[in-house]
């Protein structure tokens, strides 16, 4: 009788397993290219949560990105502590930020070479397009209100720009509204991430902007994502400009042809680097209600802004989730 008592707070494991065999065809890097076995950011992770009373509740997450295709370490994902309720939900440590967690449905979601940030192009701080997970932050995500939610954070750099630095909650923050569901119907969202001087270590800040439509209906899943990467830090530089990708899939039975396509515009035009567009083409097969099976088809125009660098992966791969 005691049993089930004990364990109703138990926290749940879960996670996935995401492996490809993929040929890769680097031109100019004769090292990258060839016939490998990647994993894609396979997954395990402890979440849980406590009623508090009153209609609060305290929340946990600890996730890792661990590679069964080497011998790598553990890689920290959304990591935190937190409390939710009526007034929605507020949590510290390791997270998305609220630009990121704006995306919309990626049908080529972990992909090596199809995922937003490779497609991207490298704009955006850090070159990786605005998907962002950062460490020492403070979120907060609203309840809806008619279908409308708020999503803000606040990151403090912490060790500051220089020694005389003192870092605050405001050197970097980042913002977003919704509107809808991402799993059905129509969503929109527009979120900015703001990082300033201190943050970046410089004399400049950057500035993000990501605009988000996309329509889900039975098989259909349809989005469009515009993010603009600018601020005095990045503009002119190889990782100023502007972004476009598309999603296009529809599930017919256990089949999903899916495609993508990303067009990248760099501020900075030199010998060295130029504009791209990227594509990609898939078929998922479903095999069960966790496992799904894909073949995909991945190109990618001048790499990161170089010039002539493009890169073309055929991938078979497995996805399990538990």
């Amino acid at each position: 009788i005691a049993a089930p008592v004990a364990f109703a707070d138990a926290p749940v494991v879960y996670g996935q397993f995401n492996m490809a065999v993929e040929q890769m065809d680097v031109e100019g890097s004769d090292a990258k290219s060839g016939t490998q076995v990647n994993s894609r950011a396979s997954r395990l992770g402890v979440k849980g949560s406590e009623d508090l009373g009153n209609g609060l509740k305290a929340i946990y997450k600890v996730e890792f990105e661990f590679q069964p295709d080497s011998s790598t370490t553990l890689k920290n994902r959304n990591q935190f502590v937190g409390l939710a309720g009526g007034f929605g939900t507020v949590l510290m440590g390791r997270h998305d930020t609220p630009t990121k967690m704006i995306q919309p449905k990626d049908l080529f979601n972990d992909a090596s070479l199809a995922d937003n940030k490779p497609m991207a192009g490298g704009l955006g701080l850090g070159g990786v397009g605005m998907e962002i997970r950062t460490s020492n932050v403070v979120a907060y995500v609203s309840p809806s209100f008619s279908g409308v939610k708020l999503i803000a954070a606040l990151v403090p750099k912490e060790t500051g720009g220089s020694a005389t630095d003192e870092s605050t909650l405001g050197d970097m923050y980042s913002v977003a509204l919704t509107y809808g569901s991402s799993k059905k119907g129509l969503c929109l969202a527009a979120g900015m991430d703001q990082a300033s001087e201190e943050y970046l270590g410089g004399t400049e800040s950057a500035t993000q902007t990501r605009l988000v439509a996309q329509y889900a209906a039975g098989g259909l899943v349809a989005n469009v994502m515009y993010q603009d990467f600018g601020g005095k830090a990045i503009e002119d530089t190889v990782n100023g400009g502007t972004n476009i990708q598309a999603n296009l899939g529809y599930k017919m039975g256990k089949f999903m042809p899916k495609a993508k396509v990303s067009m990248v515009d760099i501020d900075k035009k030199a010998a060295s680097n130029e504009d791209a567009t990227n594509y990609a083409l898939g078929l998922n097969y479903s095999l069960g209600k966790k496992t799904t099976g894909y073949v995909e088809y991945a190109s990618i125009e001048n790499q990161y802004g170089v010039k002539d660098a493009d890169t073309n992966a055929v991938s078979v791969g497995l996805l399990h989730k538990f």
